[in-house]
């Protein structure tokens, strides 16, 4: 089946960013597993199952929902024949109609500056960080000799790493090198990986993101890595480089290259040491809450009678 999806899904969506159309497969394949799906016009057929098993079984994330809807609509345009137009297109735009008040509910949570269940649930602070941190740091054998062993050091470069620079889960699909290993003005041309770049002689670290979620926006970025990590990813890198030799950044348990949804699952379970579940996207939420103080901002905003969106991307200087 997943191949089938696969198929129809680059078939008909030509025009759109290779990180979306992996996002649609893996989120119809979760689909089908889930509801044994053996036939896929049931996304139009039968919408009203997908639509409201879809509502229960993501209930507590507005995201994942809005990620499954899209998904399955995307699957629709894929079905479309000459004998089924009207009918698709009706159901086009039920899907349409549910993400637009998906979207309405989701930009209401999130003007309130509130977490999520979800983000209650993933949230850690300092403390919670440095347990982690120790706790992941133990695990790690003197000597990495096995994948396992590897995956240890692996977990704890992770968590540091996320530490240090918020990315997406595109950390999947990168590749590490020391920089007289690789021409940079030759790598940062690429359109489908990024790579992590280790400076020998400044003993510092840039990462070089060309295949991201806003890459029409911002296109190919450089951007350096913080926290002095030079050291810990040169360890990294050397360890791998003994069991692997395609420098893939990030290595399953048993040797292979992480999709980025096994990425996302390997960081939540980081927060397994101390019985909690980490989330690369509530790490972005915190990142970001520590470093705004969101009450003054609206409290200002309040009292020069605007928005803090105004306040922050109007009014807010450079000091």
């Amino acid at each position: 089946m997943e191949i089938i999806i696969e198929d129809k899904i680059r078939e008909c969506n030509k025009n759109i960013t290779e990180t979306s159309i992996k996002s649609y497969i893996a989120n119809l394949k979760k689909l089908t597993e889930l509801l044994k799906i053996t036939d896929l016009n049931i996304f139009y057929k039968d919408y009203e199952t997908i639509i409201n098993f879809i509502k229960k079984e993501y209930a507590s994330s507005d995201n994942s929902q809005r990620n499954k809807l899209t998904a399955a609509n995307a699957m629709v345009k894929c079905l479309f024949t000459d004998n089924n137009k009207k009918e698709i297109e009706k159901v086009i735009d039920i899907y349409k109609n549910e993400l637009s008040i998906l979207k309405i509910k989701i930009d209401e949570r999130l003007a309130t500056h509130k977490k999520s269940k979800h983000e209650e649930e993933t949230w850690i602070d300092k403390k919670d960080e440095k347990l982690i941190k120790n706790l992941l740091l133990e695990k790690v054998p003197d000597e990495i000799n096995t994948y396992i062993d590897l995956s240890k050091l692996r977990d704890y470069v992770l968590f540091i790493f996320y530490q240090n620079l918020s990315t997406r889960t595109e950390l999947a699909d990168s590749k590490i090198f020391y920089d007289d290993e690789v021409d940079i003005d030759n790598l940062i041309k690429d359109n489908n990986l990024n790579y992590i770049i280790l400076k020998k002689k400044e003993k510092k670290v840039v990462y070089i993101l060309n295949n991201y979620k806003t890459i029409k926006k911002y296109g190919h970025v450089i951007l350096d890595v913080k926290g002095n990590m030079y050291s810990l990813l040169a360890r990294y890198k050397d360890n791998l480089d003994k069991l692997h030799d395609d420098n893939y950044f990030i290595l399953g348990n048993s040797g292979k290259k992480v999709s980025r949804t096994s990425l996302s699952l390997i960081y939540t379970n980081l927060g397994h040491v101390i019985g909690r579940r980490l989330s690369i996207r509530t790490a972005r939420h915190i990142k970001v809450t520590n470093n705004v103080n969101i009450k003054k901002v609206n409290d200002l905003a309040t009292e020069m009678r605007h928005d803090p969106t105004t306040a922050l991307s109007i009014y807010a200087k450079h000091r």
